[in-house]
């Protein structure tokens, strides 16, 4: 850093901070990005890295010049060419350019995509916030965060980048894609250009996929038909039939504008394809597609973005609490009741661990953008639009933050509020509602949510240890440390997560199932242990878990072995006193029938945990103030006295 001098902050986002500053000793402006490696990945750490090998090897005049790059033990440091204006604060004053000022910055970004495309890169995020403009007014791409050097044996990619104004249909419909989805981008920044607005505009995430899935672009008649001719060529929604190099370059909007280099390589993606590659391009693709088939797990997309919002997020969120009350009535009704009901017959088919996968997806999340994104869906949902919910491919967008490591606390409560509303908004049909519970459990809402709770704690973890394979298996031991680093957010959104996997999981078997077998699969025994110590910050999270484990012990006798695990751990204890001492009498009641249903099934456990202070709490409970304490005490002493170690 000594040999830069810091003029003064031009941007920050989730990845860290841009500054404008000079050579030191030099009048030489640079723009220094430094990004934090505090609760990053290896991984994470590892793509950052990519990205400043790839944009290392690329010189063009309308590419931004990485000019350095060094590592510190906190940040990655790097150093580019410095552009003076962005171009969307050109399109904000402006609103959009006339033809003729468009075309020119247009031959710059068709030089920039030949070059990229020549040398095997995908841009991925191609987006007016990725543009800057120079002194002269020479457009240059920039950040790429989300580029990918293709192998010349790779034809196709699957997984999803980018932003949604400006994804290609074969990206919407998560199919695997080539570099074409770039050429479909830029046509939607050329448009936004020349009119002042992507081809496909709105405020509703879902309402854009229906609008770049089904509706034709509607072309302004002030543009010249040339003009329009090129923009339908990159607007096809077909990318077979999408125009493409090196046809692009012979258009007559760009002929003879484009910035060719010398520098080719052997197997540019910019030359046409023998029939040998199409036939393995076609090949690769079918694969992909039995691939995703096979996994089943929903990619993350990015969300619109919306710098604004007449959405009264403080109305709203007293709206919502007003809702969900209704579920934590119901919930407790739902656990009651199946607390004294008899076992699920055991021909129930029960699922395997093999098809639970768990991917994380470490790429950038514009968390503020979600957030907004998901309010406006819950605003829906409580007018009674269930759309968002009862299909599958929607409900799969709205879950996919839930796999990601770096969505915020208040996204994922978000999540769950959404989620949850459904099963308390009034008039929702009994059809409607299986369907919603239907296509829950295909995409697998329940392990989704354990997945995010795990994420959440190795998050935690992560930012003190370092994430090696030595330090993964140390994160489930360090929990009890973390869990009073959680923050308000993430107690708050762990409430959230566990009120609704215990209303799902007390409406079907299923949903049990598919928790037991996520607990196992992600081994999070420890965190869900711990979780049980959160009684005073949030108890309604204590007593959600509680009624979750015990309907596992009521119901699912030969997955009994989830609940010893989570008792059987060296860490930290199971305070069964002081949660029967507990101010809140539904904890108290639901801590009773815990131990009690624990007595009948897995009773050595019990034994490892029973003291006399344990025996004299529960006998003094049956005078408890509240009736169903007295019940549950009653009830649970009856059952602990057949037991030979109670006395």
């Amino acid at each position: 850093m000594d040999k830069y001098e810091v003029i003064g902050l031009l941007g920050e986002g989730s990845f860290g901070r841009v500054y404008k500053a000079t050579k030191a000793g030099t009048s030489s402006v640079v723009a220094l990005k430094v990004i934090t490696k505090r609760g990053k990945s290896l991984k994470e750490i590892k793509g950052l890295r990519q990205e400043c090998e790839i944009q290392r090897g690329l010189h063009h005049p309308n590419i931004i010049q990485m000019l350095d790059s060094f590592e510190t033990d906190n940040e990655i440091v790097v150093i580019t060419e410095f552009a003076h204006k962005e171009l969307t604060v050109v399109l904000s004053k402006e609103g959009y350019l006339p033809e003729e000022r468009a075309q020119r910055i247009v031959w710059d970004l068709v030089s920039a995509l030949y070059y990229l495309h020549s040398h095997r890169v995908l841009h991925r995020d191609l987006k007016p916030q990725n543009i800057l403009l120079d002194q002269k007014n020479n457009a240059k791409l920039c950040d790429f965060g989300f580029a990918r050097n293709m192998s010349t044996g790779t034809h196709v990619l699957t997984s999803i980048k980018g932003t949604p104004l400006y994804m290609a249909p074969e990206l919407v419909e998560e199919h695997p894609y080539d570099h074409n989805a770039d050429l479909w981008s830029l046509g939607c920044i050329i448009y936004e250009l020349l009119v002042g607005t992507p081809p496909f505009c709105t405020t509703s995430l879902l309402h854009l996929i229906k609008m770049i899935r089904h509706d034709q672009v509607q072309f302004p008649s002030f543009l010249s038909e040339l003009c329009i001719s090129f923009l339908k060529g990159l607007l096809q929604k077909d990318p077979g039939k999408r125009v493409a190099w090196p046809d692009l370059l012979k258009h007559p909007f760009v002929k003879g504008h484009v910035l060719v280099l010398d520098d080719v390589p052997s197997k540019p993606l910019t030359r046409p394809m023998s029939i040998d590659t199409l036939q393995a391009k076609e090949q690769q693709r079918k694969d992909c597609l039995n691939q995703r088939a096979l996994k089943n797990s929903p990619q993350c997309h990015k969300v619109v973005s919306m710098s604004t919002s007449s959405f009264d997020i403080e109305n709203n969120n007293s709206s919502l609490d007003e809702q969900l009350s209704m579920l934590n009535i119901d919930s407790d009704i739902g656990a009651r009741s199946c607390l004294q009901s008899s076992a699920n017959s055991d021909s129930e088919t029960h699922v395997d661990n093999g098809h639970l996968h768990f991917y994380e997806n470490t790429n950038p999340i514009e968390n503020d953008e979600w957030v907004v994104f998901l309010l406006r869906t819950i605003e829906e949902v409580i007018a009674g639009e269930m759309t968002s919910l009862s299909q599958k491919s929607l409900a799969s967008i709205i879950i996919s933050p839930l796999s990601n490591s770096n969505v915020s606390s208040k996204v994922l409560g978000y999540i769950a509020n959404l989620l949850s509303l459904p099963f308390v908004v009034t008039d929702t049909s009994e059809g409607a509602l299986e369907q919603i519970k239907n296509i829950y459990f295909d995409v697998k809402v329940v392990p989704n949510l354990v997945y995010a709770t795990k994420l959440m704690f190795q998050y935690k973890c992560s930012t003190n240890l370092s994430t090696s394979s030595t330090a993964f298996a140390a994160i489930d031991s360090e929990t009890q440390h973390f869990i009073a680093e959680l923050s308000d957010d993430d107690s708050e959104a762990l409430q959230h997560i566990f009120l609704l996997i215990c209303h799902l999981v007390h409406l079907r078997s299923e949903f049990l199932k598919h928790f037991c077998d996520a607990v196992a699969t992600l081994n999070v025994y420890n965190i869900l242990r711990d979780m049980l110590s959160l009684s005073k910050q949030r108890v309604r999270l204590v007593i959600d878990l509680l009624a979750i484990l015990t309907h596992i012990l009521r119901t699912l006798p030969d997955r009994t072995d989830v609940i010893t695990k989570i008792l059987n751990t060296d860490n930290s204890e199971f305070n069964v006193v002081h949660l029967l001492k507990s101010s809140n009498p539904l904890l108290r009641e639901r801590t009773c029938y815990f131990v009690q249903n624990l007595g009948k099934k897995c009773s050595e456990v019990l034994k490892s945990e029973w003291t006399e202070s344990v025996r004299d709490i529960l006998e003094t409970l049956i005078y408890d103030s509240i009736e169903d304490v007295r019940n549950a005490a009653e009830v649970t002493v009856q059952d602990l006295k057949k037991l030979p170690f109670y006395q």
